[in-house]
């Protein structure tokens, strides 16, 4: 089946997340890998959401990934979200970009090797739920990592316009919560103000941001700090008792979830406020050197730019967790991610799927 036939088909089985529900979109790709002489393990973390591992080979594995979920379609759409409609050259759809044209161009491109053997193992890993929580990459890499055992390599085929994306930066989600003392608002004398001291530290949080800029990684830039969410008080007229403030802290190579941590309690301390420190997120930053053999071999295949991301993906997990070096390189362009009337480009697919057995060759027969 040609790629573009391939991700029309792809986008037209809804794998909305949420609700989360990716059981007849593993269906059509383990039909489509009937008869190709890959091993299947399917895994569930949980009911109507599969993990697929397709492997075949042995040692020094090379894995190609990607999710079946993406998000809700929404409204205002100019074509059918779930039609897989071929428009100018692009395919409109849900997903057509993230990620579904990169899961067809990896099957097309596996298609190709059909009853070949390979010298070095090739495994295909399909996972659901990327799109809320990661739950079958992070399932995959904390409870079944035992499955990537013989895996080296990997490449997520996420959009990037092809290009190489080697690096990203790691994310630490802090909430600092503040209390203080009730009182009527006629009188603040009486009480203690949670979120004028949240105040006091937000200025100093706005200090640190432009401390952070004067450090720079050479691919990623430098580490960055953002208030999304603050939240306290109960009335306007009471002192409020309470206030919460959401950070979103990025972090680069050199930086560490301690090293973020350890910078608000810094200054809480400086100001002399005692607040709980909250982390609910924490995940660190990678890069892969540019100069190994595997990030040189596929620049060399895609002639694409070797990149960073100040944006999350998978990889961390499965570089961290697993230590596989994986990079994320696929086709479309990533600002197409999410939006309405999402589409991408038939020409991005088929230089995925040439790209992808070109790197199947030289790896693994």
């Amino acid at each position: 089946m040609d790629v573009v036939k391939l991700t029309q088909e792809l986008v037209k089985i809804n794998s909305e997340d949420p609700p989360g529900n990716e059981e007849n979109m593993a269906r059509f790709i383990v039909k489509f890998m009937e008869g190709m002489d890959f091993k299947l393990t399917k895994i569930y973390p949980e009911k109507n959401r599969p993990i697929l591992i397709f492997e075949k080979g042995k040692g020094e594995g090379l894995m190609l990934n990607g999710h079946m979920d993406t998000v809700p379609a929404g409204d205002g759409w100019k074509y059918d979200p779930f039609g897989g409609k071929v428009v100018n050259g692009r395919v409109y759809g849900r997903g057509a970009v993230d990620m579904k044209g990169g899961l067809a161009s990896v099957l097309a491109a596996a298609k190709k090797f059909s009853g070949k053997k390979f010298k070095r193992k090739l495994v295909l890993v399909f996972v659901p739920g990327e799109e809320v929580n990661l739950l079958g990459s992070d399932y995959l890499t904390s409870k079944k990592k035992n499955l990537l055992k013989d895996v080296k390599h990997g490449v997520i085929a996420e959009p990037t316009g092809m290009n190489i994306t080697i690096a990203q930066k790691g994310i630490v989600e802090i909430g600092v919560i503040f209390k203080g003392k009730s009182a009527h608002g006629s009188k603040p004398e009486l009480g203690d103000n949670a979120i004028l001291k949240a105040v006091k530290f937000i200025n100093e949080v706005e200090k640190l941001s432009k401390k952070l800029r004067s450090r720079k990684d050479s691919i990623l830039g430098s580490g960055t700090i953002n208030i999304g969410k603050i939240n306290g008080g109960i009335k306007v007229n009471m002192v409020p008792d309470f206030c919460e403030v959401w950070i979103d802290r990025r972090i680069v190579p050199g930086e560490t979830i301690r090293i973020a941590k350890n910078q608000i309690s810094e200054i809480l301390k400086k100001l002399g406020i005692k607040a709980k420190i909250k982390v609910t997120v924490s995940r660190p930053a990678i890069k892969l050197p540019k100069d190994s053999i595997f990030v040189k071999t596929i620049k060399k295949i895609t002639r694409g730019k070797i990149v960073g991301t100040s944006g999350y993906t998978e990889a961390e997990l499965y570089y961290s967790r697993c230590g596989i070096n994986c990079v994320v390189c696929g086709p479309g362009n990533e600002d197409l991610c999410h939006v309405t009337n999402e589409y991408i480009e038939i020409s991005q697919l088929r230089k995925a799927v040439s790209a992808y057995e070109k790197l199947i060759k030289m790896w693994c027969l």
